[in-house]
């Protein structure tokens, strides 16, 4: 609801809020904003890469 807030207040002509009560929100927005993806799965081993990677960046970056 935060999000779709901002987005409200950032660009106005796309995402309207539509109605509102004290409990809930309706927003109005392009069908084709939307989407839906099956959640990324990520192997024990890409996982360890990306960390290690992440390291080295910062000590570099601490450098």
């Amino acid at each position: 609801m935060r999000k779709l807030d901002t987005l409200v207040a950032d660009f106005p002509d796309i995402y309207k809020l539509t109605g509102q009560d004290e409990v809930s929100k309706t927003y109005s927005f392009p069908k084709s904003y939307v989407s839906y993806r099956k959640p990324r799965v990520v192997s024990t081993e890409q996982r360890e890469r990306a960390r290690q990677m992440m390291i080295a960046n910062n000590k570099a970056k601490g450098d």
